[in-house]
């Protein structure tokens, strides 16, 4: 997925992001290592430490909803929704506890249900395509 809204993101909005992250991998009580990786990952390009990160999770109760009003700019809101979508697929397992976080969050920014819906199926093409590509390319095979 495209990086260069990260140089855009402040300090705090990109605490804001992985904050969320957390509270989408919790929400159906179920941590696939896809998503631990996944959240690694987002943490390491948007240059956020370690520590950082495992204080985040370690955090008992975060107001996702709160967090994410802090989120004000119309593009940063598109792309954690776009982001959100990404995790929440990401194990092939959409459950109605990451819909409700990633739907909760996006109205609490402002972001439409047409558009939400919008992402997510841009999202899931996406998926598909780069699956599609790789059995194409004989990559991750075994």
């Amino acid at each position: 997925m495209d990086n260069d809204y990260i140089k855009t993101l402040s300090n705090e909005e990109k605490l804001i992001f992985l904050k969320i992250f957390c509270c989408l991998i919790r929400a159906d009580s179920n941590i696939d290592a896809e998503e631990i990786t996944f959240l690694k990952k987002i943490a390491a390009r948007y240059g956020v430490d370690t520590n950082t990160v495992i204080g985040i999770i370690k955090t008992p109760k975060i107001n996702y909803v709160d967090e994410a009003r802090k989120i004000t700019s119309r593009s940063h809101a598109l792309q954690l929704v776009k982001e959100m979508c990404v995790m929440a697929n990401i194990d092939n397992d959409l459950a109605d506890s990451e819909l409700d976080v990633v739907i909760d969050c996006a109205r609490a920014m402002g972001v439409e249900d047409e558009k939400i819906v919008l992402i997510n199926r841009w999202v899931l093409d996406s998926l598909i395509l780069t699956k599609t590509g790789q059995l194409i390319m004989e990559e991750n095979n075994g």
